[in-house]
């Protein structure tokens, strides 16, 4: 199925607010950005029967449309970077600017679409 026929408001991805703005449709969205922790588990390679697990935290920007209607607002979450929980301060600032830079590219992306966004960054 050809991306541009698709005419539900399900959405999944940016793209799909983008795709909703070229065709006339007014989009604005609200910007939450947060961290969320999770466990990462693997299988060690030195030993077969061990999981290994790792706290991370992943730094997430949840794009919710907000519409003038009453309906229940459609959301993307986007994970934009990925680390370990306790990183030195060096290293949380540059895993920080990397994540921003990626938003304000998806910003940039959201606002040549003609996308009303609220920015907020990491």
């Amino acid at each position: 199925m050809d991306r541009k026929e698709v005419t539900s408001d399900l959405v999944g991805r940016l793209e799909d607010f983008i795709i909703s703005a070229q065709r006339g449709k007014t989009v604005q969205l609200q910007t939450i950005v947060y961290e969320k922790y999770i466990k990462e588990v693997s299988r060690s390679n030195a030993t077969d029967d061990m999981d290994l697990e790792r706290d991370r935290c992943l730094l997430v920007a949840d794009f919710t449309l907000i519409r003038p209607t009453r309906e229940k607002p459609a959301k993307v979450s986007k994970a934009y970077m990925i680390c370990p929980v306790n990183e030195n301060e060096i290293d949380r600032k540059t895993t920080r600017h990397i994540a921003n830079e990626r938003l304000r590219m998806d910003f940039s992306r959201l606002r040549k679409a003609g996308i009303e966004v609220e920015e907020q960054f990491f």
